[in-house]
C-alpha cells in the first residue's frame, strides 16, 4: 500500500530522516538530512523549504532511506551525495571571481577529487586552477572529474608537496587535512572510510596549514587572498598563524552551513 501523500512530501521525508539521523547520534542531524532530501531531489536546499508540498516518488523514497541508513553508520555525507555542500559557501567569501576583468589564478590545495576546482571554475569562467594534491590516486579521481565537467581546459592538475615549486597565483584555495591525533581517536567510525593522507593534520591538526602559511608569501599575489578550511576549535589559533605570517592582513573567519566558523580567509 502506498504511503498516505502527506507522508511523502519534502516536509515529512525531512522530519522523518532528520528523526532517523538524530537517534543514530548524527551531529547536526538537521543539516544532513536537508542535504541527503536535496539531493534525491537534485535539487537546492533552499527549494525543500520553498517547496516543503512537493511529493517524493516511491524510487525517491526508497533511495532516500538507504542514504539515510548508510548515513546513520556513519558514512560521511559526501562519499553519499559525491559533493560538499560547503564549497558552495566558499565561493560565497570569494570576492570579484565572477566581475574580474582578467583571468586570474587560484591554486586549489589539497583538491582531493577536485570538487572545489570545478565548483569554482563553473562559477566563475574567467578564472584559470591550479588544482594541486601530493596524493597521485586522488589526482587521478580529479583528472576524471574535470573531464566529466568538460573544465580540461582551464583546470590544470599538478603533483607537488603543498606549495612548494608553485607558480605564483591570485587565490589559494586550502583544503588541507586538518583532524588531530585527539579527534582521530574519538571518530573513528566517520573517519575509517578516509585515506589516512587525506586525514592526519598532525598533533595538533594544524601541522600542513602551518606549513602551507610558511610557504604562502612565496606564491600569493600581492593583494592576493587565501582561504583555509579548519576545524571550528582550530579557527583562532589560525588567524594569530596568518597575523604572525601578514600582520597587516584582514583576516576573517567565516561559518558552514551548520553555522560553526569553518573558514579563515586572509587578504594580503
Amino acid at each position: 500500500m502506498a504511503p498516505a501523500p502527506d507522508r511523502s512530501r519534502v516536509k515529512a521525508q525531512l522530519a522523518k530522516t532528520r528523526a532517523t539521523l538524530a537517534t543514530a547520534g548524527i551531529p547536526y542531524a538537521w543539516l544532513d538530512a536537508e542535504i541527503l532530501v536535496a539531493h534525491v531531489l537534485q535539487s537546492s536546499r533552499e527549494r525543500l523549504h520553498s517547496h516543503p508540498e512537493r511529493l517524493l516518488t516511491a524510487s525517491q523514497r526508497r533511495r532516500l532511506s538507504r542514504l539515510t541508513a548508510r548515513r546513520a553508520a556513519r558514512v560521511p555525507v559526501p562519499y553519499l551525495t559525491g559533493e560538499r555542500e560547503f564549497y558552495g559557501h566558499m565561493l560565497t567569501v570569494t570576492p570579484g571571481l565572477r566581475t574580474h576583468p582578467a583571468a586570474r589564478r587560484i591554486i586549489d590545495l589539497g583538491t582531493g577529487s577536485g570538487a572545489v576546482a570545478i565548483a569554482v571554475a563553473k562559477a566563475a569562467p574567467r578564472v584559470r586552477i591550479v588544482a594541486r594534491d601530493v596524493s597521485a590516486p586522488a589526482l587521478r579521481v580529479a583528472a576524471r572529474n574535470i573531464a566529466r565537467f568538460r573544465l580540461r581546459g582551464r583546470i590544470t592538475t599538478v603533483k607537488g608537496d603543498l606549495l612548494r615549486g608553485a607558480l605564483p597565483a591570485d587565490l589559494i584555495l586550502a583544503n588541507l587535512p586538518y583532524i588531530s591525533e585527539a579527534q582521530r581517536r574519538v571518530r573513528p567510525r566517520e573517519l575509517k572510510y578516509e585515506p589516512a593522507l587525506a586525514l592526519d593534520g598532525g598533533g595538533d591538526g594544524l601541522s600542513l596549514i602551518r606549513t602551507a602559511l610558511t610557504l604562502a608569501p612565496a606564491v600569493v599575489k600581492p593583494g592576493g587572498a587565501l582561504l583555509f578550511e579548519c576545524d571550528p576549535a582550530q579557527t583562532r589559533r589560525l588567524v594569530r598563524l596568518a597575523l604572525r605570517q601578514w600582520p597587516s592582513a584582514g583576516v576573517t573567519v567565516h561559518k558552514d552551513l551548520a553555522r560553526r566558523d569553518r573558514v579563515v580567509r586572509i587578504q594580503t
